[in-house]
Parts: structure tokens; sequence; C-alpha cells
């Protein structure tokens, strides 16, 4: 099963970059890009972020529970960008309490959808060695849990849980780039298929009227 969006959200993502790049030579070759151009620039690279995970998040799936870490990704990715633009257009919400609120939980969109996007790049790289699926089942919690312990700094205020907190997060966030190497060395190094042939193998198509092999009969 696939998704419909993805060519529309590779549009948007191939967009949003071009619109970045030519913002980016404007406010370099001209010191004046203004203030409103600065808002432009900020929420094109906004859509670059949101368009580039929920893009991560597009693909082919096996499973419902698949599917719906897809659509949480789309979907965080989507109301982030929502919010971000919010953010930078309205004027009004600069210095109040809502828009503090409406950053923490932008934050947390974002988070939410990178972790959402790291699962659906990892999940279709499981096989059915059991050393492979153990890798990417453990990377996918590590991903998960990270995830959570990083949301608490933007959910919570002053946040400060301690040493220990910061210890256990790191020793997540090593566990999770090793996982993700290594699912990535087993994917490419694994062993091939047994009905698989070497790279390079011209494709055999049946013949419609295959030669007679038999001996001609002796009259």
């Amino acid at each position: 099963m696939t998704l419909p969006t993805r060519k529309i959200l590779l549009r948007l993502f191939i967009f949003s970059l071009s619109a970045t790049a030519v913002l980016g030579i404007t406010a370099v070759l001209w010191t004046g890009l203004g203030e409103t151009g600065i808002k432009i620039l900020a929420s094109a690279v906004a859509a670059d972020i949101a368009s580039l995970l929920a893009l991560c998040c597009t693909g082919r799936v096996n499973s419902a529970w698949q599917r719906v870490i897809q659509v949480t990704g789309i979907l965080s990715a989507c109301l982030g960008l929502a919010t971000s633009l919010y953010l930078i257009w309205w004027e009004e919400a600069i210095g109040l309490g809502p828009a503090e609120a409406i950053g923490r939980a932008t934050g947390v969109l974002f988070i939410l959808a990178a972790a959402s996007a790291h699962a659906c790049l990892v999940l279709p790289l499981r096989s059915r060695g059991r050393l492979a699926r153990a890798v990417v089942t453990g990377t996918v919690i590590c991903t998960a849990a990270a995830a959570e312990l990083i949301a608490n700094y933007v959910l919570v205020p002053n946040f400060d849980p301690g040493n220990a907190y910061t210890k256990a997060l790191t020793v997540i966030l090593i566990l999770d780039v090793l996982g993700t190497i290594l699912v990535l060395l087993l994917h490419r190094l694994g062993p091939p298929r047994a009905a698989a042939e070497p790279p390079g193998t011209p494709a055999r198509s049946p013949s419609p009227n295959p030669p007679d092999t038999r001996l001609p009969s002796v009259p």
C-alpha cells in the first residue's frame, strides 16, 4: 500500500526548497530584504522542514500500525507547519502567553514528525532474519523513547531533570544511531535471497513457442 500524497509532497518540497534558495541568494546579494522578506524566508524554511519530514513518512507499508505511523508523521508535520506560520506572520502573538504555548506545541509536533519519519525509513528495511527484526524493533523503540525525553524539554518550562535524565537520553540516542547504522549495514550486506540473481544478469522472458527437444522418431 502506498499513499497517493507522495507526488504532492515531493512537488511541495521541490517548490519550497527552490523558493528558499532564491530568497537566500536574494538576502546575500541585497541586504535590504526587509521584514516581510525575512518572514517569507522563514516560512519557506519551515515548509522545507515540514515537507521533507512528511515526504519521509510516505511509501509502501506492510501493516496497519505502520500506516498509523505514516499518518501520524504527516499530520504532525502539517500541523507543525501551520503553527509555525502562525507564529511567523501574526505580529500580535509575539510576547503573549498563547504564543509561548503555540511555540512549544510546534516544537513537539516537529519532534513527533521527525520520530515518525525515522521509523518510516527504518521499518521497510526489516527482513525475515531474526537479527534484523530485533535490531529494527530496538531502534524504533529507542527513537520513540528519545522523542519522548526530548519533548519534555519543550513541553515543560525550565525543565531541569538532573544528570541521570541527561545520561539516559544520551545513551538512548547513541543506541538509536547505532541501531540505524546496523540496520543499514544488515540491509546492504545481508545475504541475498535464495531466488535472487547476481547483479547485471539480463532478464529472461519466457518463450511463447519453446523449441522441440524431442528426438526424431525412426521409421
